[in-house]
């Protein structure tokens, strides 16, 4: 819709403000279905799928840990490298 609309009276004035009131709640309320659709899990059904979402869910964090721990590493490398490079100038100067 055009940025400058002219309004003849109040009353439609308050009428296009209730609309857009309720063209934001509607957007609101979907977004909310949408992040509860996607990011709420659902409750298993099954036992067999309660143990299964626990392995995926374990195996996950093992891939987390074992992930940082491998950043940690390489970044270690770099800070001592960085380190090194820096006492390096220093030294020369």
């Amino acid at each position: 819709m055009d940025q400058f609309t002219s309004y003849s009276s109040l009353k439609e004035l308050q009428q296009r403000k209730e609309r857009i009131r309720e063209d934001l709640q509607r957007g609101t309320k979907d977004m909310t279905r949408l992040c509860q659709e996607t990011f709420v899990p659902t409750k298993p059904d099954t036992r067999k799928e309660a143990v299964t979402r626990a392995v995926n869910i374990g195996f996950m964090v093992f891939d987390g840990i074992m992930l940082a721990k491998k950043l940690d590493s390489k970044y270690a490398i770099v800070m001592k490298s960085l380190e090194l490079i820096h006492k390096w100038q220093k030294g020369r100067k």
